[in-house]
């Protein structure tokens, strides 16, 4: 696996490595689109020496006809340069999109400190923003190529000059360079507080009817106003900045330019040069502004687009370290088969990872740390349900941590992990249970509708399952999306299924007939295995075999029955456990 890049100037190397095949084709282009531009004041001054001043008509025809190929070759020039140049910019910065939504999504929790308004922010700005240097870099090839071709005419034409050229221009460039650093700086403590901004906007909407229903609009709308407001503030810093620096550009190319001109004018004085060639001299110095200027442009630019690809590049690290330590225990989930080194190198309870196994018959849990010295080993068999109950928090934590973790390694027809918080998309209650878009006949079958409780659903709103869902599922209750998810992962008929407290916000009839739903539907193949983390009694009664972890002591595993019955003290925690 290609390793994530930790810096903006690694992730930057990258990127114009795997763009290569547009940049320098659209370098070359772009080159000689400059060149030409550099070589348009010496033809004019040949005109000027070779037809004009001796009234030659034949040179004149001739010339005329060499100035429209020269003008030809410039203007197709840039126009495939700046084609493939715009190209490499636009496909880097999909490809940038889709690396961090794909870490993003892949990621088991996103960091702590990195919120889901943030993560879209540096998706789709800083994105962008890193990748518009592509647009610039064969400018800028093209730019120091131009002045190159008009230093070397300036030597040929009058050494004293061209040497003067020579001399001023790298100390101009050099001067401009300088300030780059703080330009970057200013842009990515730009780019943090637009993200920071998008990380508020992204909470508040996603809070919008708590927030409506308490009266909370102003305390909303100052909180925003603050973001905002720093947001703003570092823009007109990093404006401020860039303006300095283009600012400064100009001074320097004016007093370059300046210099030339005094000098070519002195050497006119004394006789040194032809007409035709002070006309060159001074049609070059003049061409001299466009790639200076452009150049202190794309300065500025390669330093925002340092600042952005400097964000990406620690936003994909968090996420790759997260990945590293997926849950406060730290786990690794692997095949029963295989242990890579990365598995072996991570940090573990009790120095064994949890080991989770899919058979041909079944799937099997082992050394589940569920507290110091305890681990837990359990086994369900397709056909079979199993439901698990903690009396703590933690062991859950980090059983699902240890599925999901496997879950990423397998395709979704062998192994889903449904989590507690339900995510609904815009669309119909159709395609956010098949994940199909666009469709208004893609099938759900009857039973899968039967068994969430959705079919209940479809007669109390409009359109059945083209009912339109609104963003974030907010035109339903909290128990109608939940049974829209479990539809969804039901649907989807993994080999492996497993349910984090699937029906915690429905009334406790309809809670009866889903588990008696889930449990006939899982069952009926006989080739899949349902694991449920829930304490949910109508599950358990449900479930073939009960996994009871307390807090201490011996871990129970039976029958929901058997473990009701049973005389400990295990079983008594088991039965103030699951009492409702």
């Amino acid at each position: 696996m290609p390793k994530t890049p930790s810096s903006g100037s690694m992730l930057l190397r990258r990127a114009a490595r795997r763009r290569l095949g547009l940049l320098v084709p659209g370098a070359i282009t772009l080159s000689l689109w400059q060149v030409c531009e550099a070589l348009v004041p010496v033809a004019i001054g040949i005109v000027v020496d070779r037809a004009i001043i001796p009234l030659s008509l034949p040179t004149l025809a001739v010339s005329i006809i060499g100035i429209g190929l020269l003008f030809t070759v410039l203007s197709l020039g840039y126009r495939f340069g700046s084609r493939f140049c715009n190209s490499a910019r636009e496909h880097e910065a999909h490809a940038l999109r889709v690396e961090i939504t794909h870490a993003a999504l892949t990621s088991a929790n996103l960091p702590p400190d990195r919120a889901s308004g943030e993560v879209l922010s540096i998706a789709s700005a800083d994105a962008d923003t890193a990748a518009q240097s592509f647009a610039q870099a064969g400018r800028g090839i093209a730019s120091v190529l131009g002045m190159v071709t008009a230093a070397v005419f300036l030597l040929i034409a009058d050494p004293v000059t061209g040497l003067v050229v020579l001399i001023a221009v790298p100390i101009g460039l050099l001067i401009v360079a300088l300030p780059s650093r703080s330009v970057s700086a200013k842009a990515a403590t730009q780019l943090e507080a637009v993200a920071g901004a998008g990380r508020s906007a992204s909470d508040l909407m996603h809070g919008l009817r708590v927030i409506k229903a308490m009266g909370g609009e102003p305390w909303a709308v100052r909180l925003y106003e603050k973001t905002s407001d720093e947001a703003a503030a570092a823009g007109i810093a990093t404006g401020e900045r860039t303006g300095r620096l283009a600012g400064l550009g100009a001074l320097v190319m004016s007093t370059v330019l300046a210099i030339v001109l005094v000098v070519a004018s002195l050497r006119l004085i004394e006789g040194q040069m032809s007409v035709g060639a002070l006309i060159g001299i001074l049609g070059m110095t003049a061409f001299l502004t466009e790639p200076m200027r452009a150049l202190a442009e794309i300065v500025g630019l390669f330093a925002q687009s340092h600042g952005a690809a400097g964000r990406i590049a620690r936003l994909l690290t968090d996420i790759e370290s997260a990945e590293a330590v997926p849950s406060s225990a730290a786990l690794t989930s692997t095949d029963a088969a295989t242990e890579t080194e990365s598995d072996k190198s991570a940090p573990r309870r009790g120095g064994k990872p949890t080991r989770i196994h899919i058979g041909d018959t079944a799937v099997d849990v082992r050394n589940w740390a569920v507290g110091e010295d305890r681990s837990v080993d359990f086994t369900t068999d397709f056909g079979t349900l199993t439901c698990i109950v903690t009396e703590s928090a933690e062991p859950t934590t980090v059983l699902l941590a240890a599925l999901a973790s496997h879950a990423r390694g397998t395709s979704p027809d062998q192994m889903i992990v449904s989590p507690h918080t339900v995510d609904l998309f815009e669309g119909t209650i159709r395609s956010n249970i098949t994940m199909v878009v666009g469709t208004t006949d893609h099938p759900v079958p009857a039973e899968v509708l039967l068994a969430s409780g959705v079919d209940e659903l479809l007669g109390l709103v409009d359109g059945g399952l083209d009912h339109r869902i609104q963003e974030l599922g907010g035109n339903l209750s909290g128990g109608q999306r939940q049974r829209v998810a479990l539809a969804r992962a039901l649907n989807a008929d993994p080999s492996v299924l497993v349910l984090h407290e699937p029906t915690t916000a429905v009334d406790a009839v309809t809670e009866a007939r889903i588990s008696s739903g889930v449990s006939d539907l899982r069952r009926a193949g006989r080739s899949a295995a349902t694991v449920i983390v829930t304490a949910s009694p109508a599950f358990l009664a449900a479930a073939d075999t009960v996994v009871f972890v307390p807090v201490n002591g011996q871990v129970l595993i039976g029958g929901h029955a058997e473990l009701l019955a049973a005389e400990s003290a295990a079983a008594e925690s088991y039965r103030q456990a699951v009492a409702r």
